[in-house]
């Protein structure tokens, strides 16, 4: 199916020769251009085009899900961008195919590409509608992902997350950045807390996972706790419609409030070093920012690293305990950071918790499938 470039030819070869012939078709007025883009769907579909072209620009979002529900839902947001909707025109023209000189396989390669795993989540969630397409373009309905979106507890996915670093805080992150997407609705305020407060509601939401939901229905029965008072400050940012939103969608054994308490204060996920991820970041924050910032930047950096990022082998994942020297070096980072974090600010000329946003996005950008604005108090980012 494939050369030595990586470059697909038995199926792109049939979808480019049969678009052309369907180009020229719609010039000669022998075809309207709905059923003209309607068959190169179909064809791009049939040939297997749509799914190696998944599988090529959506290998990240491959490693947790499974390929064929995102070919379903990639397919279904081909199938509504391409064709003419009432009230918008379909972007899909034939007739670009015509002369030979833009492929139909090019074009659908970059349509895919450019589709945002966050907006595929979300279609891999949606119920799928039925299409008035012809039946070649009907795709089966896909089974749904609900389930372990929604689960309170991590799923086993070591098997197919190779390549993912710290499988269980990437998938808490990765489930937590798809319902805040899913429902709309803002991050929760985690840096409002201290390292010390966000241990202690970690630890107390491991052992009680239903905590988070009484704490925020504001239950009577932990008043008295301090974690139940941090946990509820979590929440502030978000309005009454949204609190509700959210215990709307929730049961005891989908416990929306658990998931995103976790994902919230859990330690951030560290880009596998082997790939040069970390080397690109601090050359980023190094490179892009004045000169006479750089060094207190790069010094905010390591101790965010220090403090908020969780440590692993480069290739094989295993998280080995810390010596007294990294114990010692992390209680000093930690106890440095907010100073630190004042300090880039002033020299940066923008608030101290627009540092804190630009380092997660530093920390989140990097994996695939996570929005980085459901975890950071503003927008801010690190120049590029």
């Amino acid at each position: 199916m494939t050369d030595s470039r990586g470059t697909l030819t038995a199926g792109t070869s049939r979808l480019d020769e049969h678009a052309r012939d369907l180009g020229r078709a719609v010039l000669a007025g022998k075809m309207s251009r709905h059923e003209a883009a309607c068959q190169a769907l179909a064809d791009a579909v049939e040939t297997g085009v749509v799914a190696a072209m998944c599988a090529r620009h959506h290998r990240g979002l491959a490693a947790a899900w499974d390929i064929d529900e995102i070919t379903s839902s990639v397919t279904s947001m081909l199938v509504d961008y391409s064709l003419a909707r009432s009230g918008r025109d379909g972007h899909l023209d034939a007739t670009f195919f015509a002369d030979g000189s833009t492929s139909a396989s090019g074009w659908i390669g970059k349509v895919i590409g450019a589709m945002r795993p966050t907006r595929i989540l979300r279609e891999m969630h949606a119920e799928p509608s039925l299409l008035t397409d012809p039946d070649r373009l009907e795709r089966a309905v896909a089974p749904s992902a609900e389930d372990q979106l929604l689960n309170a507890e991590v799923p086993d996915v070591q098997a197919h997350t190779k390549g993912m670093p710290a499988t269980s805080a990437t998938v808490r992150l990765v489930h937590a950045s798809a319902l805040h997407e899913l429902l709309g609705l803002p991050p929760l305020r985690c840096w409002t807390l201290t390292s010390t407060q966000r241990c202690e509601v970690l630890a107390a939401v491991t052992e009680d996972p239903l905590l988070p939901a009484r704490a925020v229905a504001g239950s009577s029965g932990d008043g008295d706790r301090a974690e139940a008072a941090w946990i509820r400050a979590l929440w502030d940012g978000w309005t009454g419609d949204d609190v509700d939103a959210m215990a709307a969608l929730s049961t005891p054994v989908r416990d929306i409030p658990h998931l995103l308490c976790q994902a919230a204060l859990r330690p951030l996920p560290r880009p596998t070093a082997r790939s040069g991820v970390l080397d690109r970041i601090r050359a980023r924050v190094r490179e892009t920012v004045p000169a006479r910032a750089a060094p207190v930047a790069a010094a905010t950096l390591e101790a965010f690293l220090d403090t908020e990022v969780e440590t692993h082998t480069d290739f094989d994942r295993i998280r080995r305990p810390l010596t007294a020297e990294q114990r010692s070096r992390r209680d000093a980072s930690a106890a440095a950071l907010p100073d630190l974090c004042g300090e880039a600010a002033r020299h940066l000329g923008v608030d101290r918790l627009d540092v804190v946003s630009g380092l997660i996005g530093l920390l989140t950008d990097p994996l695939p499938v996570v929005d980085a604005r459901h975890f950071t108090p503003t927008p801010w980012r690190f120049p590029t």
